[in-house]
């Protein structure tokens, strides 16, 4: 009977041994990573960096769909840095990484001719022809009221708590504009400087977007070069610093080629476990993940059981669509011989160039293309690009450069996130809110803020109080706090000054009216005899 015993319970082994091995041809569950990373340029770098640095023995992976680091590089933003982005700088001091002014390039050494820039407000050097006097006033006074409203918005955007306002942000300009002229520069600043036009955003809206950019007049200093501005040495791509970070983070931690397309969160033992699965079929699981991607490879990623809340994606019909970076290459410096420095920032034109290098101009024009450009339409773009150089420069020999490289691709957008999602999804790169959004330094500080959360949630002991100020990204050294008086002098312009002349001329004439009327009552009264009261 024993023996009986036993042979069934050597069965039941064996049909349990051939269960567990039937379960094992179904592929095994994927390690557990403490974190994940998805995106490789500066942002998800840095966030990986400052984890690296802690050395608090947390395992995470940093995933990237192309088959380099660093993103979305070359930029019209992400081209160069500003002496007051503190934490581009300070990064760049650690990483011995030298940084050169972008106009000392290429600088002529024996010239002491006064170079002019181009600009939206009628600055266009020695060489403009003369119009009427009634067009340098025009244009004097659309100066006037764009810099002017560029102080309102400036005084709006850098309280530390927004008002909401409903309004659309182009009725907005409608009512605080008279010239046409002016509104149209600020559409386009508006477009190229968050994604949207000011038809798709409330000034609530508009206004967060500029505070994380610092101001509206900082953002549009760096835009025309009106600043020192910096890059790396012989390097204007960032490639040292990417190689830095990657350096840093560890190569071996970093896998190429890998487009993340899904996130699911499920609960493991009260725990919230994110699977993630890339666009083979591969998985890979994480406590916690970082999303360093820009807006329209966030838009990209499903989300299960529940998608984040996000914010309107642009409308690709309203016009600019595409921007074209451009580099061109001549054999002398053409535009220093007509007296220009190289830099353009032409609203009317869609185009903002500047000098980049020895002989060597950048810049970005902004066209309508939707979707994937052909070679025709490259071909167009590079036509349109060298044609808008002779006219702006005056010379024809703009015409026929060395070397010209276009590369196309969509505006990029950017909205507001909460910075986690379910406790365990983390949003950096510049899609959050942060200083200087959208470039480098917006970056930097976007990954240093999600890895600064990821902390708090993996390894809380290792944060300073330091790293915590610092991880909101807010330095109330941009906020004002402004006087009524001072607020009333910042919304003074054209149109609410002639608003006023006409409102006080209304009254004056409502008055005059009235006190005619009166009189001639009075004088009717008393031919009849009769003094109206």
């Amino acid at each position: 009977m024993f023996h009986c015993v036993a042979a069934t319970s050597t069965d039941e082994q064996q049909t349990s041994t051939e269960h567990l091995n039937a379960n094992n041809d179904d592929p095994a569950e994927p390690e557990l990573l403490d974190l994940a990373i998805v995106g490789a340029g500066i942002s998800g770098l840095m966030a990986a960096r400052t984890i690296t640095e802690k050395q608090a023995g947390i395992q995470f992976r940093v995933f990237e769909k192309s088959a380099h680091p660093g993103g979305s590089l070359g930029g019209l933003k992400t081209r160069w840095i500003t002496p007051h982005h503190f934490h581009a700088v300070n990064l760049c001091r650690e990483l011995n990484i030298p940084l050169t002014t972008v106009w000392r390039q290429s600088e002529v050494s024996n010239t002491r001719r006064s170079l002019q820039s181009i600009g939206p407000f009628g600055e266009f050097g020695p060489s403009k022809s003369h119009g009427s006097v009634f067009a340098s006033m025009r244009e004097m006074l659309v100066r006037l009221e764009s810099t002017r409203f560029m102080s309102e918005l400036d005084c709006l955007a850098t309280v530390k708590f927004i008002p909401r306002n409903s309004e659309n942000m182009e009725h907005f300009l409608c009512k605080k504009l008279l010239f046409e002229a002016s509104r149209r520069f600020f559409r386009f600043l508006i477009k190229i400087g968050t994604g949207f036009y000011p038809s798709e955003l409330t000034v609530s809206d508009c206004l967060r977007v500029f505070r994380s950019m610092s101001s509206v007049s900082d953002l549009y200093g760096m835009l025309t070069l009106q600043n020192g501005h910096l890059q790396p040495l012989g390097s204007p791509n960032w490639e040292p610093l990417v190689e830095q970070l990657v350096s840093r983070v560890g190569s071996e931690n970093v896998n190429y080629s890998t487009n993340i397309v899904q996130l699911e969160i499920s609960s493991v033992q009260r725990r919230e476990i994110v699977s993630l699965t890339d666009s083979t079929g591969k998985r890979w699981r994480a406590r916690y993940v970082i999303l360093a991607v820009s807006c329209l490879d966030l838009l990209q990623i499903s989300f299960r059981p529940t998608q984040p809340l996000y914010f309107q994606q642009p409308n690709s019909q309203l016009g600019l669509w595409a921007m074209a970076n451009f580099t061109v290459r001549y054999p002398a410096p053409y535009w220093r011989d007509h007296d220009f420095t190289g830099c353009i920032f032409s609203p009317a034109q869609s185009l903002v160039c500047y000098e980049s290098g020895h002989n060597q101009l950048s810049g970005t024009y902004f066209s309508p293309l939707r979707g994937v450009v052909d070679d025709t339409e490259r071909h167009l773009i590079r036509d349109t690009v060298l044609r808008l150089l002779r006219a702006n420069f005056n010379c024809r020999t703009m015409q026929k450069p060395l070397e010209c490289t276009i590369e196309v691709h969509p505006i990029p957008f950017y909205f507001d996130v909460f910075p986690t999602f379910e406790r365990c999804v983390i949003f950096a790169s510049t899609n959050v809110s942060c200083w200087y959004r959208g470039f480098i330094n917006g970056s930097i500080q976007g990954g240093i803020r999600a890895a600064i959360l990821a902390l708090l949630e993996i390894r809380p002991q290792t944060i300073t109080f330091r790293e915590v100020t610092d991880m909101q990204c807010i330095h109330f050294k941009y906020f004002q706090r402004r006087s009524a008086t001072e607020r009333f002098w910042c919304s003074l312009n054209l149109a609410s000054a002639s608003r006023l002349l006409l409102g006080a001329g209304a009254v004056l004439l409502t008055f005059g009216v009235c006190r005619m009327l009166f009189r001639a009552e009075f004088w009717n009264g008393w031919s009849d005899g009769e003094i109206p009261v």
